[in-house]
């Protein structure tokens, strides 16, 4: 007897569309921002509350369309089932919406990135109308987990109709997510990261005028934090904002790439200093299937570079390189700082220094309109599946870049090829082909320029002397072509060329000269022999960095005094953590008050870029000595080694004082260190003759609160979590009563 069967779906569908798939925390706040945007919504706040605790909250409140008990039932609870795709979405919303709309998300689990930030969420909502409801449905994803043989549809979500709306806004929807992830460490570094992140979700490159979106993040436990920060970039609390668009018109070239919505045509337009020089209209006839497509790209010489960096307050590899971005939302992971997906680096390396790789250049290719073939992947930090269409837009972008190259090198390196201009054809129209290798037989291209164009192009003596090859290839062309006007014009700018470059030479010279004495300077001074060097700004930064110290030990105890006169219970875990915390800030206050004795405290503040092998040998004469007592240090290393690297001195001060404090604890009467230089690593070797440690606890050494000695057993913990945040390694060698190696590895 023939008779149909149905599918059964296991409770473990949650996490194979949720936490299994949107592995990253950003990820995840990106996926509800981008509903937040789907929904209409121009306001969007992010709040962290309670971060320190077991009470940790994530909120996202926005002030979009919302949802009412239909869209609850029908369209958040429907599994994978997406409005925007199906064209549902926006039918009862229509007289909102003045231009057709393309949606951020259209895959229906975005809802599951809260699985990801938090085991439980109560979502309220509130939809325009007059006779609206406020909406509250209660999920624990931990109920998901207790039976894969239980049936998804089986396991309840609690929902309550609300007398009162207790959002900031009348309509929109509020994620509250609680029981936040252990494995998420939302610290201060980690909000700023997301912040950044976040500026680079709406498309950044343009103004979008036609459609608000702000997004403002706030975590109250920073604010103290924030009012110590002189630039706005660094602080965590405020509008999410993105300045870029005004800076990279400034000391960039810029090529423009796009295909028109019918896809007939190409246009390619390239600009320098935001200065328009020229435009290509060509036909479309390899990329059939791209439509509604722009590319934009700039080359950012070491001038550019040095702008992006003091107007952004990050170096441009950390902001990223060429973004994707669909219908001005942002797809993942292309231009993130790091990551390489259109393997740019890859294609420099085989003609390095004719290429352009992420280093050099910022951009985006932006992708408009319905586009349906150009699809993320499931995992959202999976980029563009890559299809037929994929593979002609990636094969568009390589054009792009090519002409952008071309232009670079034509300029700043080879010059122009000469050969073959004809004289019945104007000088600059031959120019602007050569400049992007077009074939000059081609009969179906549209060539506009400006008038000053050869001005314009050899204009360019403030940003290398190579000009003088484009210059030498434009003057053969006006000798070759009797061109008097031309001849005249490259007269005039070569002599203007000359007299600058010999200006900058002068110059050059003086500020190698002056660069050379104040590194012989630092180096002598990098730490002092007390305190009179020490002006009012250095004390104020002192007393800056204890205060940070000091009120994060206030919270900390604060909070457990809170907890134990109002009874509530105190986890090991949590214990654990505030005793580890409230020693490593201790910690600081020490290294600091020590550090600052002897050295010129600017260097304790920031990342610096220094000589690891010279600091450190310096720390342990001049400073470590003061409070070594009767232990014998030597300092061994190569005299014309060095090692420069970025790091914390701070940081580096307390591993090195944590070190010595075990061997003081271990009785040891002498510490040997050894600096050698590996390849790009460099081992540092720390031995004491203290009592040791027993071979059976060799893997213990670094667990939270072993000891040999009676002390608090951190010392080694902090040591390895600080190693580890920046990269570098520390491991126990060996061991016994007359000898105890540890070797640190930094890269």
């Amino acid at each position: 007897m023939d008779n149909e069967l149905q599918f059964r779906i296991s409770s473990g569908l949650k996490n194979i569309i949720g936490r299994d798939l949107i592995t990253d925390d950003f990820i995840a706040i990106f996926e509800l921002v981008k509903n937040s945007y789907d929904a209409h919504a121009s306001e969007v706040l992010i709040e962290f509350e309670n971060l320190n605790s077991s009470d940790a909250v994530i909120r996202i409140t926005d002030n979009g369309k919302g949802m009412n008990y239909e869209d609850l039932i029908n369209k958040w609870l429907f599994v994978a089932y997406s409005a925007k795709k199906d064209g549902t979405e926006d039918l009862d919303y229509r007289n909102r919406i003045q231009n057709k709309t393309f949606y951020a998300g259209a895959k229906g689990i975005g809802r599951f990135s809260c699985d990801k930030l938090g085991s439980k969420l109560k979502l309220i909502t509130t939809k325009e109308g007059q006779y609206s409801f406020t909406e509250q449905i209660k999920v624990n994803w931990d109920n998901f987990e207790q039976n894969s043989k239980e049936e998804f549809i089986n396991i309840g979500v609690d929902h309550t109709r609300l007398k009162t709306n207790p959002s900031i806004f009348i309509t929109g929807t509020v994620l509250e997510i609680t029981g936040i992830r252990k494995d998420s460490d939302w610290n201060y570094q980690k909000l700023l990261k997301l912040k950044n992140s976040l500026s680079k979700l709406i498309n950044p490159f343009e103004s979008n005028e036609k459609r608000e979106f702000n997004i403002e993040i706030k975590a109250r436990e920073f604010i103290k934090t924030d009012q110590q920060q002189n630039s706005e970039n660094r602080k965590v609390n405020g509008l999410v904002r993105n300045n870029l668009l005004s800076l990279l018109d400034e000391k960039t070239i810029k090529i423009r790439s796009d295909i028109s919505e019918g896809g007939t045509k190409i246009k390619t337009e390239i600009t320098n200093n935001g200065i328009w020089l020229f435009t290509i209209v060509e036909d479309n006839s390899s990329f059939n299937l791209l439509n509604n497509v722009f590319i934009e790209l700039f080359y950012l010489n070491r001038s550019a570079k040095n702008n992006f960096t003091r107007t952004m307050g990050i170096r441009n590899t950390e902001y990223g390189s060429v973004f994707l971005y669909k219908n001005g939302i942002r797809v993942y992971p292309y231009g993130e700082p790091g990551a390489d997906p259109l393997e740019l680096d890859k294609r420099q390396q085989k003609r390095l220094g004719d290429r352009l790789g992420t280093q050099q250049l910022i951009g985006r290719i932006e992708i408009s309109g319905l586009n349906e073939d150009f699809k993320e992947t499931t995992s959202r930090d999976g980029g563009l599946i890559k299809n037929q269409a994929y593979f002609q837009l990636f094969e568009y972008f390589i054009l792009s870049i090519e002409r952008l190259e071309s232009f670079w090198t034509s300029i700043f390196k080879y010059g122009i090829n000469t050969s073959d201009f004809a004289s019945d054809e104007k000088i600059e129209l031959q120019i602007v082909k050569k400049l992007t290798k077009i074939n000059n037989n081609r009969k179906e291209i549209e060539v506009n320029f400006n008038e000053d164009l050869i001005s314009l192009i050899t204009d360019t003596q403030n940003d290398n002397e190579n000009a003088l090859t484009l210059i030498k290839s434009i003057e053969r062309i006006a000798v070759n072509t009797e061109n008097r006007e031309l001849i005249s014009k490259i007269k005039k700018v070569k002599n203007t060329l000359d007299d600058a470059l010999a200006i900058a030479e002068l110059a050059e010279e003086e500020v190698k000269i002056k660069d050379k004495e104040i590194k012989e300077k630092e180096k002598q001074n990098l730490f002092l022999k007390s305190l009179k060097s020490q002006d009012f700004t250095e004390m104020v930064s002192l007393m800056h960095h204890i205060g940070i110290s000091s009120g994060i030990i206030s919270n900390y105890l604060q909070i457990l005094t809170y907890k134990i006169e109002k009874e509530i219970p105190i986890t090991p875990e949590e214990l654990r953590r505030s005793i580890s915390i409230l020693n490593l800030e201790n910690q600081k206050i020490l290294s600091i008050s020590r550090f600052a004795t002897k050295a010129n405290f600017k260097l304790n503040a920031e990342n610096q870029r220094l000589d690891l092998i010279e600091f450190i040998a310096q720390y342990i004469n001049n400073v470590a000595s003061a409070y070594l007592n009767d232990i014998s240090v030597n300092v061994n290393f190569k005299k014309d080694d060095s090692f420069i690297t970025s790091f914390k001195p701070l940081e580096l001060t307390m591993i090195i004082d944590n070190l010595i404090n075990n061997s003081k604890k271990a009785k040891a009467k002498m510490i040997e260190i050894e600096l050698l230089k590996s390849n790009d690593k460099l081992l540092f070797y720390f031995k004491d003759n203290g009592i040791g440690i027993p071979k059976s606890n060799y893997k213990k050494v670094f667990d939270f609160g072993y000891t040999t000695t009676g002390g608090s057993g951190l010392g080694l913990t902090h040591i390895k979590e600080t190693l580890d945040k920046i990269g570098a390694s520390i491991k126990l060698i060996e061991s016994d009563e007359k000898l105890t190696t540890f070797l640190l590895s930094f890269k």
